[in-house]
């Protein structure tokens, strides 16, 4: 009888703990620990895009950093940023500045924007919900990829090029 009802635990347990890697196994891999933390878009972000013309999905090619608008590589570090549409970018949203904050590692600049100052509102900005990609390569949505500067808290870019593309939460 002891011997039953320790089998009948050993299964249990076995039929829980099985239960549980399964769980596991469909979550897929672990999210690197150096990417930023997902997050949902600022209220009234996909309202706003709606408005502008824009959906998930599209992009916006840019100048990643105003401050930075010129030719070859350019250095980033944790911080708030305005990109600069350009080419198509441009044409879509005429005169407009996009707002958000750059996170940095070793080997990666990420971009989460936020927010848009459209030229009619003069200072006052309309929610906004975009990733910063790599305009040349990037397959994965990691941003652009960088190297380490001398300088502790910066990375290096190969040029100051990026596109946001335009999405409905932060991955």
């Amino acid at each position: 009888m002891r011997w039953r009802s320790w089998a009948v635990g050993l299964g249990l347990l076995g039929a829980v703990a099985g239960c549980g890697h399964t769980k596991a196994s469909d979550a897929g891999p672990a999210r690197p620990k150096w990417m930023p933390p997902e997050g949902t878009c600022p209220r009234g972000a996909l309202l706003q895009m709606e408005r502008l013309g824009l959906k998930p999905g599209d992009k916006v090619p840019v100048i990643v950093d105003a401050i930075q608008d010129h030719p070859g590589p350019a250095r980033y570090n944790y911080s708030f940023v305005i990109a600069l549409p350009r080419g198509e970018g441009e044409q879509k949203l005429p005169g407009a500045r996009i707002g958000g904050r750059l996170y940095v590692t070793k080997h990666r600049v990420f971009g989460r924007y936020d927010r848009i100052f459209l030229p009619e509102s003069g200072a006052m900005s309309v929610p906004f919900c975009g990733i910063l990609l790599d305009s040349r390569w990037d397959k994965d949505g990691e941003g652009l990829i960088a190297y380490p500067s001398p300088m502790k808290g910066f990375s290096v870019v190969q040029d100051n090029t990026g596109v946001i593309q335009v999405v409905d939460r932060y991955p």
